[in-house]
């Protein structure tokens, strides 16, 4: 199993030796003279940290229910889709497919690589569902990646398990579905983590971004076959992860806490929802598996503007593919939605 998982990636990365760091050579001492250290420090901030902290692994596997070796902490799931290219990719060589519209990330990591980007787009008649007959259709052994968001952003929509455990199934050990999860929480559907172990070109993306409340903090989470975690430590950067980060998880992680907000900010989607149903110059509001909604308008400049001018943010995402005047809400606090929907009522 692991050739094969190797197999799909760059050669020269399989072949490489990783660069050592001081802290990832795992050497016990008291007096620490190794690393080019100010030892000036209060002895919290002046030494370097783990590069994958074990109190922080420890704690994130047990939240996904999956061990320790499946798991790769990054600087948001943002530099988890950057590895990955960078590990499968040979630039002008190979490629990803993506499936418009869909997070940007994908497309702007592959062409910074230097890899092709292959598009088979979403079937926006068909609540923006995968097109698998297209996939398989175009297909070709250059694509290494696969990049599925689920549910998806900017359109909210999941994408039945069915159909991502049939790409795993068709193309193992030729190339990777990559599953991004990052707002799953609010969909109430089960992860497809549970299916790692059947499907060794199966990778996942998680993030304490959405859900935890914790974008700032920048901590993503790679879930994959043993083997393609340890090449991505290969050429993760040395030391990713900041030490106060360990702690602020520690202290903020409360699954009850995440589940109360979820079921408020749901509650709150479903009112706008109904709002925006309503209004006249709405002309498509599309049911929303994550914290967000996306609506089509007749004009969505003047809705955008309408709301700037009340000091609102909307995401107008017109230039997306299929998406012109559309726009994006994120779900804010109640009193904050309630003074969305005044301001909408004057459009």
């Amino acid at each position: 199993m692991q050739n094969k998982v190797a197999a799909l990636a760059r050669p020269e990365i399989v072949a490489m030796k990783a660069f050592s760091s001081a802290r990832s050579e795992a050497v016990k001492g008291d007096i620490w003279l190794d690393a080019n250290e100010n030892p000036w420090g209060d002895g919290l901030y002046n030494r370097y940290p783990e590069p994958q902290p074990d109190a922080l692994v420890s704690k994130l596997a047990a939240l996904y229910r999956i061990h320790e070796d499946n798991l790769l902490v990054t600087r948001g799931s943002d530099e988890g889709i950057d590895l990955l290219i960078r590990l499968f990719c040979r630039a002008e060589q190979d490629q990803v497919m993506i499936f418009p519209p869909t997070y940007g990330m994908y497309s702007v990591a592959a062409t910074i690589q230097g890899a092709g980007i292959v598009e088979v787009p979403l079937i926006k008649s068909q609540g923006f569902s995968l097109d698998i007959l297209t996939i398989f259709k175009v297909w070709q052994p250059s694509i290494k990646l696969l990049f599925l968001c689920s549910p998806n952003n900017p359109t909210g929509n999941s994408i039945p398990m069915t159909d991502i455990l049939t790409l795993c199934k068709k193309m193992n050990n030729q190339s990777l579905i990559v599953v991004d999860e990052a707002y799953i929480e609010f969909s109430g559907n089960e992860s497809i983590i549970e299916y790692l172990n059947d499907y060794p070109n199966l990778i996942v993306l998680r993030t304490l971004s959405k859900a935890y409340g914790l974008a700032s903090i920048r901590c993503g989470i790679t879930i994959a076959h043993p083997t393609i975690v340890q090449l991505l430590k290969k050429i993760i950067a040395p030391y990713p992860i900041a030490k106060p980060i360990v702690n602020i998880v520690s202290n903020q992680l409360c699954l009850n806490e995440m589940h109360r907000q979820i079921k408020k900010i749901n509650d709150e989607k479903e009112k706008l929802f109904k709002f925006l149903s309503q209004m006249p110059w709405v002309k498509t509001v599309w049911k929303s598996d994550a914290n967000f909604l996306l609506f089509e308008v007749v004009d969505a400049k003047k809705i955008i503007n309408l709301c700037l001018n009340y000091g609102i943010v909307l995401r107008n995402r017109s230039a997306d593919y299929q998406l012109n005047n559309c726009i994006r809400v994120t779900m804010g606090l109640e009193s904050e939605n309630k003074f969305l929907m005044e301001v909408l009522n004057r459009a």
